[in-house]
């Protein structure tokens, strides 16, 4: 397409914090509208920015000829009604993860979206860090041999577990629990580092809670080795993220101690020859104060580049349903108390 392309932004707490300084920050993009939950904080938000136009029905955006996309920072349940009409209606979609309450909604979206031939990115953000990027050319390099197995370890007190709020982060029927907030993360970043998941068994506690607060996994990789996944969003003082993965000739570690969960990660490298683990330079990211607006901002770049001169975008709805069917698996290995195969999804 010629001339810029007009954003419309659904959501005003992580679309007004993240969304709007990372597409702010592109050449060839323009905001154009923003849309709340609430008019009054839709007109604050649109004010803040320099956005000139301003509401609380999202139909508005998804009807106006002006707006060339729409970047969503909702809560899933509310994701999967917007997407799925706004692709129908031909526009552009920059989404969020994940992609909506489970397979069937998901499969519907990329459905429409193919349907309509639009251009369409999921916000999966860790493979855009440079530490995450060196950590995937290792791998890509054999430094470690054969793998043999992972370890993931993500412990943290979220905000909601800090304030104990009661917003959509702790509501099942919004989408809300640990499975979808945090491991939905994991799942995608997983498969982008050591390929395929196969099979999954998987525990979700409290079981008596609205929402899961912990998640505990246990998958099998298309590759012949097994990983360990186990994540809390109620850990006062938690140790942070983590992931081990070993192999036959060297052992890899990414950490991030830091409160924040995009920027502060670490990459350590042991190998035979070296046989301690010694840090692994990364260039890259930003002086943003926020550290999730950087890697946003690349997966932004793309999307907006891909709708200016045709092509598509990595991460996409695609991956958003292939995280979808691997969130449904672990729910059901939760239920039945026993593995459980993972489709080609």
């Amino acid at each position: 397409m010629r001339g810029n392309v007009t954003i419309g932004i659904v959501g005003a707490g992580f679309g007004q914090q993240v969304h709007a300084p990372a597409f702010k920050s592109l050449p060839g993009c323009e905001l154009g509208a923003i849309c709340a939950s609430h008019l009054e904080r839709a007109r604050k938000a649109a004010q803040t920015l320099g956005i000139p136009k301003a509401t609380d029905d999202w139909r508005e955006l998804v009807a106006d000829p002006d707006i060339h996309a729409l970047a969503l920072a909702v809560p899933p349940s509310l994701q999967a009604e917007i997407a799925l009409a706004a692709a129908q209606a031909g526009k552009h979609l920059f989404c969020e993860k994940p992609l909506a309450l489970n397979v069937n909604q998901a499969q519907s979206i990329l459905t429409a979206a193919r349907q309509s031939k639009i251009v369409h990115a999921m916000d999966f953000i860790f493979p855009e860090i440079a530490a995450w990027q060196k950590a995937q050319e290792l791998l890509r390099s054999s430094a470690l041999g054969r793998i043999r197995h992972a370890a993931l370890t993500w412990r943290v007190e979220t905000y909601a577990y800090r304030a104990k709020s009661e917003g959509w982060k702790t509501l099942a029927a919004s989408g809300g629990g640990t499975l979808n907030n945090l491991a939905s993360h994991t799942f995608y970043y997983l498969e982008w580092l050591l390929g395929r998941i196969e099979r999954v068994s998987a525990r979700l506690a409290p079981h008596e809670a609205e929402v899961e607060a912990r998640v505990d996994a246990w998958i099998e990789f298309a590759a012949g080795f097994s990983g360990t996944v186990s994540i809390a969003a109620d850990a006062f003082l938690g140790s942070g993220h983590r992931l081990e993965i070993y192999g036959d000739s060297g052992t890899l570690v990414l950490e991030n101690a830091t409160p924040d969960h995009a920027r502060g990660f670490k990459l350590s490298l042991g190998t035979r020859a070296v046989p301690r683990l010694a840090a692994i330079e990364a260039a890259g990211d930003d002086s943003n104060a926020d550290g999730r607006v950087y890697p946003v901002s690349r997966i932004a770049g793309r999307f907006i580049e891909a709708i200016r001169s045709g092509g598509t975008v990595v991460p996409n709805l695609e991956n958003g349903l292939r995280v979808q069917v691997l969130l449904d698996a672990m729910r059901l290995a939760d239920r039945s108390g026993s593995w459980q195969a993972v489709s080609a999804g």
